[in-house]
C-alpha cells in the first residue's frame, strides 16, 4: 500500500514522504495512529508540496546548527582549578564546568548534556571535548585545565574570563600573618646588681 507520512517515523521517513509499505503495517500501525494517510492522486500532489516546504525548513535548520558547530570548532576554554601533588585536582572537571566556561569566555551556549569529554579529568593539562548538535553535526574543541595562580598574598587568583572551579578540601591550614612576640632575655639593672652582690669577685 502506498501511504504518505504525516509524522516522522523512525526508519521510514519524515512528514510528506511517500512510501510503499505492507498493507498490514499501514492498516494496523500507521493509519490508526494518524502517522500516515493513504496516497491518492490529490494527496500525493499535496504531499509533494508539503515535502518541499519541510525540506526547505530542514535545510535552514541544519545550516543554523552547522553555524553553531563552526563557532565552537577549534575553540579553547580555560578552567582554573586548585591542584595538589602531581598536578591532581581537588575534584574533577565536569561537562557543566565546560559549558559554563564556553559561555563566559566565548559567549556560546552549549547544552552540557551534549558535551562529551571522553575521559574523567583529574589533572591539569589540555583535553579534547566534543559537542553534539544533533543531525550528525558535532564540533571538537579544547579544554585547558590550569592551576590557580597565586597572588601577592598567597591567595588564588584567575586570569580575566577564566573559569575557576570551587573545589573543597579539608587539608587547608591557613597561614597566619601575625608575628609571635620574641622573649627578651636581657637582665634588668636590679637583677644585675643582685647578681653582683650574691657573687662578689
Amino acid at each position: 500500500m502506498k501511504v504518505i507520512l504525516t509524522q516522522p517515523v523512525p526508519g521510514l521517513g519524515e512528514p510528506g514522504t511517500i512510501k510503499e509499505v505492507a498493507d498490514g503495517y499501514a492498516r494496523n500501525f500507521l493509519l490508526p495512529r494518524n502517522m500516515a494517510v493513504i496516497a491518492t492522486r490529490s494527496s500525493v500532489k499535496q504531499a509533494e508540496s508539503q515535502a518541499e516546504v519541510y525540506a526547505k525548513r530542514a535545510n535552514k535548520a541544519r545550516e543554523q546548527v552547522q553555524g553553531q558547530a563552526s563557532n565552537v570548532e577549534g575553540k579553547t576554554v580555560i578552567i582554573r582549578a586548585r591542584v595538589g601533588s602531581e598536578n591532581r585536582l581537588y575534584g574533577s572537571v565536569t561537562p557543566n564546568d565546560v559549558a559554563d566556561a564556553m559561555m563566559s569566555q566565548h559567549g556560546i551556549e552549549v547544552d552540557r548534556r551534549k558535551i562529551e569529554i571522553g575521559e574523567t579529568i583529574h589533572r591539569t593539562g589540555t583535553y579534547t571535548a566534543t559537542a553534539d548538535f544533533g543531525s550528525g553535526i558535532t564540533a571538537s574543541f579544547n579544554v585547558e585545565v590550569a592551576p590557580e595562580a597565586a597572588g601577592a598574598h598567597g591567595k588564588a587568583t584567575k586570569a580575566s574570563g577564566d573559569t575557576t572551579l570551587s573545589m573543597q578540601t579539608n587539608n587547608d591550614t591557613p597561614a597566619s600573618d601575625e608575628v609571635a612576640p620574641v622573649a627578651d632575655d636581657t637582665p634588668s639593672e636590679e637583677q644585675a646588681e643582685e647578681e653582683v652582690e650574691a657573687n662578689p669577685s
